[in-house]
């Protein structure tokens, strides 16, 4: 079973579509684009190949931040780019065990 799968009004379970993991997005700017792929190391967003994409960017999940990291290009894919993380930071709820509050 998908582990997305969500469950329906009568009970039959059903997927989101192929090729797009649900409400995940990479924000730059003021631009949102749907995550296809995450990994440690890269994304795959559906963007046109023109999209000029670098510099910092933060990925969500829904409204929930997820992730602050630095990205650049690495090749189009299909009808996506493939994004590489120069620097990945998850977001944590609570501040670093050294800083005191």
């Amino acid at each position: 079973m998908d582990e997305y799968a969500v469950a329906g009004p009568t009970g039959e379970h059903f997927a989101p579509p192929r090729g797009r993991l649900p409400a995940l997005w990479l924000e730059v700017g003021a631009r949102r684009f749907p995550i296809v792929d995450l990994d440690r190391d890269s994304c795959l967003i559906d963007a046109s190949p023109t999209a000029a994409l670098r510099g910092n960017a933060a990925i969500f999940d829904g409204e929930e931040q997820l992730a602050q990291c630095l990205i650049m290009v690495a090749a189009p894919e299909g009808r996506g780019q493939r994004l590489i993380f120069k620097r990945r930071t998850e977001v944590r709820a609570m501040p670093a065990v050294d800083f005191e509050l």
